[in-house]
């Protein structure tokens, strides 16, 4: 993929890369994009496509986790970054509107960061979209084995315990991720199963599908009710147990936002894989007309259905 854009310096050692829209539309507001494990610039198939968002240009944001980074990062950190970038936009572009969308582990990003903004401690948002917001720990214990999970939460929690929280854990120890290096702590924080309670002991565990409605509480029901929520949850992402009621859960999600006085948009999004890599045409399409209508209902030209 090539294209024209920007790339700004949004605070120091890191950087954005602001998409010139196609030659067709206009650009006044701004959708803020974060990616998920290993993505960087230019990773994300369907990044092209929403250059053709009519009145919205697009900002890939690197974060000290893009690429290889998220190894020995955090979604905490990743949202302190985030701010930086909702601040050096914010002040860039006084008159725009700023939306953030995060795929796949760049949901629990986004989702970090309206959690923090709900208490101030980040700068608000016009909007948030959450897309491929899959369940890390689901989608890891999908690719091995009973045995292989197990040893490696056992393994990461002992260096955790003792004071080896940071450091870089054994590629055996990190089933399917062998070629990025790991530490401990971002092993489990991904990973880490529910206590006995049930309550989840990763700290960025947000979208597990067996998740307590008193979690989803704490969760779904502390963002920010002022801040447009949508959902776009791909209908076969090949990183969602087949166990899982798509519907259901984002039906769980919706229900507590709307009990906590939100909304949450959007729902399934039939066809479409985790990042939409080989879709048809008309699924694409489709993805990019709801991201579109999202979009339109904040500057009050339209809503999403």
């Amino acid at each position: 993929m090539t294209s024209p854009g920007v790339l700004h310096t949004y605070a120091p050692g890191l950087v954005a890369f602001e998409h010139l829209p196609s030659e067709d539309k206009k650009s006044c507001h701004k959708l803020l994009f974060v990616g998920g494990l290993g993505d960087g610039l230019f990773t994300v198939p369907f990044i092209e496509h929403l250059r053709t968002l009519d009145g919205w240009g697009v900002i890939e944001v690197l974060t000290s986790s893009s690429f290889t980074g998220w190894g020995t990062g955090s979604v905490k950190r990743d949202a302190t970054e985030i701010a930086k970038a909702v601040e050096y936009f914010r002040g860039s572009h006084p008159e725009s509107k700023l939306v953030l969308m995060g795929h796949s582990t760049g949901s629990q990003d986004t989702f970090q960061y309206l959690l923090n903004a709900s208490t101030g401690s980040a700068p608000r948002l016009d909007g948030a979209i959450l897309q491929s917001s899959v369940s890390d720990r689901e989608a890891i214990v999908m690719g091995a084995s009973k045995t292989e999970y197990l040893t490696s939460i056992n393994f990461s929690e002992s260096w955790i315990k003792d004071g080896r929280g940071k450091e870089i854990i054994p590629a055996e120890m990190r089933p399917g991720f062998e070629g990025t290096p790991v530490c401990a702590e971002r092993w489990y924080s991904l990973a880490a199963p529910l206590d006995d309670e049930g309550n989840p002991q990763g700290a960025e565990d947000f979208f597990s599908s067996d998740l307590n409605d008193a979690t989803l509480k704490e969760t779904f029901g502390k963002l920010p009710t002022d801040t447009p929520l949508m959902v776009l949850y791909g209908g076969k992402d090949q990183y969602i147990p087949e166990f899982v009621d798509k519907e259901a859960l984002v039906g769980r999600w919706r229900a507590v936002k709307e009990a906590a006085g939100g909304k949450l948009e959007g729902g399934i999004v039939e066809g479409a894989t985790h990042n939409l890599a080989g879709v048809p045409k008309e699924v694409m399409e489709g993805f990019v007309e709801r991201v579109q209508s999202f979009l339109k209902g904040l500057s009050g030209e339209g809503k999403e259905e």
